[in-house]
């Protein structure tokens, strides 16, 4: 059994800048899955950002020192 996708066609003003450079990356036809998936990444961060703020609230802040120590861990 096939899984249809479901659509829904919207107008968006995009900076004439910006959708010049995405133009350029894409093929023709493609800007609707470039802007989908540029979408979706951003939801993906939105959620991370949501999860962080949650465990600042119920753990505080974490110092500069603490930040440094986990950071230089995925360098």
């Amino acid at each position: 059994m096939a899984v249809t996708a479901a659509f829904e066609k919207v107008s968006l003003t995009i900076d004439a800048d910006v959708l010049a450079s995405v133009r350029g990356r894409v093929q023709r036809g493609g800007l609707s899955a470039y802007a989908t998936e540029a979408l979706r990444r951003q939801l993906e961060r939105d959620g991370l950002s949501d999860l962080v703020g949650e465990l600042v609230e119920a753990n505080g802040p974490m110092d500069e020192a603490e930040i440094e120590r986990h950071a230089a861990e995925f360098r």
